[in-house]
């Protein structure tokens, strides 16, 4: 039995267990550490492979496990990987070089709606076939360089002889899996940012500094976005906010890496709870919300099986109702942001409608930020002001 072959028995026991409970990357890592036989290489292909089964979403369903994994493989990779040529060496003779070929050849009638076959509305100028086939392709790295630090991060690449191209003068694309441990400071010299999250900057730039003093980050996470404000505007009187107490903790750990402590945090259930202090308003409210995430699937593709109606219904809601208590911490004449990383109408342009239907809002801009070409996320993102 090849190497290959043992590879794909260790993939298949591992997709077997995964029960979908944490994101696969976690699962992995926890599962993989616990054989200590296998080999950083072995790990990085077997993970690999894993993860090419789930960026076929629902296609191909009917086959096993091993065999779903295979097809991957094959569609994505072609007759030239290894695994393919070690344990389906009857495909690899077919020369079938073009993606449509091979499919032509193990899945006939695979296309976007396989991997995706829910009639959900899309968001303006997405196509769901170009959107699906989209989610084959492993996003590119990106990196958001500090404020000073552009010098020391290119040369620090150069010196090690790692392929970069320079988006902007701060905004960096790396080949997927690109490690800089031990190369550069994370936080301090660069920050782990998708481009069209960076993009979302160039949304609040132009009200810096005169209209926007004070930024109340509602849905925070680790702080990306509140990061990228401070570095572009550092007198920011910034307040953040998360209904899970470990993400803020991680949010401290990196603001104190990146040598900021000029902001307040506290732990809010927006389902449920107001602003503390009711009397209190923002020049500008973010609210980056929990939502099916679909604009970064390319880079979590275990999530497109477990996407259903009910679980869009439920993501919805919640938006609203987050949503629902934001207006009175917004100063009259200021700002709200509303952010999402989804595909979806119904998460995006339906839920700024909704806003202006409900309260005394009016739509400054909105805009979806489409990675694809750019073999970026996609994310939504709306500028509204309260009247």
């Amino acid at each position: 039995m090849s190497r290959y072959h043992a590879y794909l028995k260790r993939a298949v026991s591992l997709l077997e267990q995964y029960d979908g409970n944490e994101p696969f990357s976690i699962y992995y890592k926890k599962q993989i550490a616990l054989d200590k036989k296998v080999g950083s290489t072995d790990r990085k292909l077997i993970r690999h492979y894993c993860y090419s089964f789930f960026r076929i979403g629902f296609a191909c369903a009917t086959l096993t496990i091993e065999e779903r994994l295979l097809t991957a493989v094959y569609l994505i990779q072609g007759e030239t990987d290894p695994l393919v040529k070690a344990v389906r060496p009857a495909w690899a003779a077919q020369g079938a070089s073009t993606f449509d070929q091979r499919v032509a050849l193990v899945c006939p009638g695979f296309d976007g709606s396989a991997v995706f076959p829910f009639p959900f509305s899309f968001s303006m100028g997405i196509k769901q076939k170009e959107w699906a086939e989209s989610l084959l392709v492993q996003p590119d790295f990106f990196i958001r360089v500090r404020p000073g630090k552009q010098n020391k991060v290119v040369n620090k690449l150069l010196e090690a002889a790692i392929p970069y191209m320079l988006i902007s003068p701060m905004t960096i694309a790396l080949p997927a899996a690109t490690s800089l441990e031990n190369l550069l400071d994370l936080n301090l010299d660069y920050v782990v940012q998708d481009l069209s999250s960076q993009r979302v900057g160039e949304f609040i730039q132009p009200l810096l500094p005169v209209t926007i003093k004070s930024v109340w980050d509602c849905c925070a996470a680790s702080g990306g976005k509140s990061l990228l404000l401070l570095d572009q505007y550092p007198k920011i009187e910034l307040t953040v906010s998360d209904i899970r107490t470990s993400i803020l903790q991680q949010l401290k750990v990196r603001f104190k890496q990146a040598g900021i402590s000029n902001y307040q945090s506290l732990v809010l259930d927006l389902t449920q709870q107001d602003f503390p202090n009711t009397a209190t308003q923002f020049d500008l409210v973010i609210a980056d919300v929990p939502c099916t995430g679909s604009g970064t699937w390319a880079r979590t593709p275990e999530q497109i099986t477990k996407q259903t109606e009910v679980l869009l219904i439920e993501y919805t809601s919640r938006q609203r109702s987050i949503l629902s208590r934001l207006p009175a911490s917004v100063k009259p004449g200021g700002y709200l942001l509303y952010c999402t990383c989804s595909v979806f109408a119904s998460e995006n342009e339906e839920q700024v409608n909704w806003l202006q239907q409900q309260y005394d809002f009016s739509l400054c801009k909105y805009t979806l930020l489409n990675g694809i070409a750019e073999h970026a996320d996609i994310l939504f993102v709306a500028l509204l002001q309260k009247n």
